[in-house]
């Protein structure tokens, strides 16, 4: 089966690539064994969260989602603060 992976490089590159998967696989064993992620990451299904025991379908979008260190509109309003000052 085939489904689509999203995720973005530092850059604001984005990257989607098709990979081909067992039937049956999870997304805790797509994270694990195929793209060889260590780390908790959030993963969305169609920009849906979903759990690590979810089943990927054919033709599911996986999106890798990174997490946010800063909130975006602080980090604006302190960039705007800074420039003034």
């Amino acid at each position: 089966m085939t489904i689509k992976v999203y995720y973005c490089l530092p850059g604001d590159n984005h990257e989607i690539n098709s990979i081909d998967i067992q039937d049956g696989t999870t997304i805790d064993n797509f994270l694990t064994n195929v793209l060889e992620f260590d780390i908790e990451t959030e993963v969305g299904v169609y920009g849906k969260l979903v759990n690590k025991n979810y089943v990927i379908k054919d033709n599911d979008r996986i999106e890798i989602y990174e997490k946010i260190m800063v909130d975006p509109k602080i980090k604006r309003r302190k960039s705007a603060f800074d420039e003034k000052y």
